[in-house]
């Protein structure tokens, strides 16, 4: 039996193909910035990470409370239903459970509050007397995830077949190293076909595999 559950955040836990970090964008008026950077990241991503200093220069100027609640509001309104009777399950089962995410760690942190998850990580952006700066403290894209997990793993004396990921996109790959791989809604052949399973929503249906 596994001793630890990874999930995704955006696709997984929330139900929304466009991101909380481009959820956050649009939040603060920058929608139309951030689309355009989307379309570039879209044309990308199979090449490799790119795009997150570029939006985090998008919230340059924006007060830290806004970016709190704009992330409070944004885990509320996606956040899928059943996570909650999933994540209770997960733990009467004994399992860790953590999220890695490239989403700002506002939002992992709401996750993390909610859920009294194990473990988080998300990027970091710099906030100087209250105001987000722009710039990235700490990157986290999809080799740092996978990095963080390593270390995770290593910290805790856990195994490969102690660790099951659960993603969606090509940004969970680098994860999948490091455990059986379950897809969740995908729709990329790419990580469909690196995947022990794709499994289908509700949330609750991972709870046949793990």
């Amino acid at each position: 039996m596994p001793k630890l559950i990874v999930f995704d955040v955006d696709g997984v836990l929330l139900d929304t193909d466009t991101g909380g970090f481009k959820l956050l964008a649009e939040a603060i008026g920058k929608g139309q910035d951030m689309r355009r950077l989307h379309q570039e990241y879209e044309k990308r991503k199979h090449a490799g990470p790119w795009g997150l200093e570029q939006l985090a220069q998008l919230f340059a100027g924006v007060s830290e409370h806004t970016m709190i609640a704009q992330s409070r509001a944004i885990v509320e309104k996606y956040l899928r239903p059943e996570t909650t009777d999933v994540i209770k399950k997960l733990r009467e089962r004994g399992h860790l459970i953590v999220a890695y995410s490239s989403n700002p760690l506002w939002i992992l942190n709401v996750l993390r509050e909610k859920y009294q998850l194990d473990d988080v990580c998300g990027n970091v952006l710099e906030v100087v007397n209250g105001i987000v700066t722009g710039k990235l403290l700490h990157k986290v894209d999809r080799y740092d995830k996978a990095k963080h997990l390593a270390d995770y793993m290593e910290k805790n004396g856990l195994a490969k077949q102690d660790v099951v990921v659960i993603g969606d996109s090509v940004t969970d790959l680098p994860m999948s190293q490091h455990g059986t791989f379950y897809a969740f809604n995908t729709k990329d052949d790419a990580v469909k076909n690196a995947a022990q399973a794709v499994v289908h929503p509700p949330l609750t249906n991972l709870l046949i595999y793990i």
